[in-house]
């Protein structure tokens, strides 16, 4: 028994079986039958082989397309987007139909406005506290 794992090894020890075989030893013709049927069976492989080498390439060529059209695609969606809102107006309802969010203002945190009242308030209290000169 060999010790061959890959494929290509394991193709490699085919060859070395079929080989001698082909010759057509005295003694071994009732093997030919078998000597025959793992040649169709390696050419077999080795076509498959082939074909996925082929399709491994293809496949890398069409991920590059794939990733270069999506780059293209963005851009343009990008486009589109900046031209909706341009010819609907950045605040216009309808962006809506689109899945673009109008502009509808900032909205103002309570703590925020919290904040923003503090400082004048303080100044009416700096004031008072003040000595009059």
């Amino acid at each position: 028994m060999s010790e061959a794992t890959t494929q290509a090894e394991i193709r490699g020890e085919w060859k070395d079986l079929i080989a001698p075989l082909a010759e057509k030893p005295p003694g071994l013709e009732p093997l030919e039958p078998y000597r025959a049927k793992l040649e169709t069976t390696l050419d077999r492989v080795e076509d498959i082989t082939m074909q996925q080498a082929a399709l491994a390439a293809k496949k890398q060529e069409l991920t590059k397309e794939l990733a270069v059209l999506m780059n293209d695609g963005q851009r343009v969606a990008a486009l589109l987007r900046k031209a909706l809102k341009q010819a609907l107006g950045p605040k216009a309802e309808q962006l809506t139909a689109f899945k673009l969010q109008p502009f509808r203002g900032k909205k103002v945190k309570k703590n925020d406005a919290a904040k923003t009242k503090k400082p004048a308030a303080q100044d009416q209290t700096d004031k008072a506290a003040e000595p009059a000169s």
